[in-house]
């Protein structure tokens, strides 16, 4: 049975949630690929995290997939990576995950994943695998012709590996274009599948 949206706190600019501490860990371990179904470019060694600023080598944000898998931010290495940190209750992150599949499919024969980071579910509770695969089934909602996201749903509980440092005035969703290097390339501002995609045709290399 699908379970109706909760939305709360629509802002203009996104969602606004309830305030959390950010319990960021992981630093200092050393980068071990995990095993899964996604492309594995192993980072160089001894590269080090700074934040998700433009400009910051990405954090290396970690934790399970729709799949039940642990997925790592840094196994696509070598790729461009577009970040999407949401929320399952927040409405702007709904519509911005109905064009997932489309923008996948559009620029990955260009080097690229679309990465989206889950920070809760509509209870505002830590995103479980469930969950995870229900957000998988977003693009049927919407009037394209795809049924369900096929790249990377990742569970990153309330930012706990790093990427609620990247979330301003805690509003959801943020977008970031990160480089084959692991590097922040651009923030898309304002965070619309029409703005990303006129990032991507700018900074992509031609398919």
């Amino acid at each position: 049975m699908r379970i109706a949206w909760l939305v709360v706190g629509v802002a203009a600019a996104g969602c606004v949630p309830r305030l959390y501490t950010d319990d960021a860990g992981g630093e200092g371990e050393p980068w071990a690929a995990p095993e899964n179904r996604w492309p594995v470019g192993a980072p160089p060694e001894g590269l080090e995290g700074e934040g998700l600023e433009p400009g910051d080598v990405a954090v290396d944000v970690r934790g399970p997939d729709q799949f039940g898998d642990l997925t790592s931010l840094w196994q696509f290495h070598g790729r461009w990576i577009l970040v999407d940190i949401s929320t399952m209750w927040c409405s702007p992150c709904q519509d911005l995950a109905k064009g997932t599949e489309e923008v996948q499919r559009e620029f990955e024969s260009r080097g690229f994943t679309y990465l989206t980071l889950l920070h809760e579910n509509v209870d505002n509770e830590p995103p479980s695998v469930d969950d995870l695969k229900y957000w998988a089934t977003v693009p049927s909602f919407g009037d394209g012709p795809y049924d369900l996201i096929t790249a990377p749903i990742v569970a990153d509980p309330r930012g706990r590996s790093g990427s609620a440092s990247a979330v301003r005035a805690n509003t959801y969703p943020v977008v970031l274009l990160v480089g084959p290097d692991l590097r922040v390339v651009e923030r898309v501002e304002p965070p619309t599948e029409e703005r990303v995609i006129e990032v991507l045709e700018e900074r992509l290399p031609p398919g």
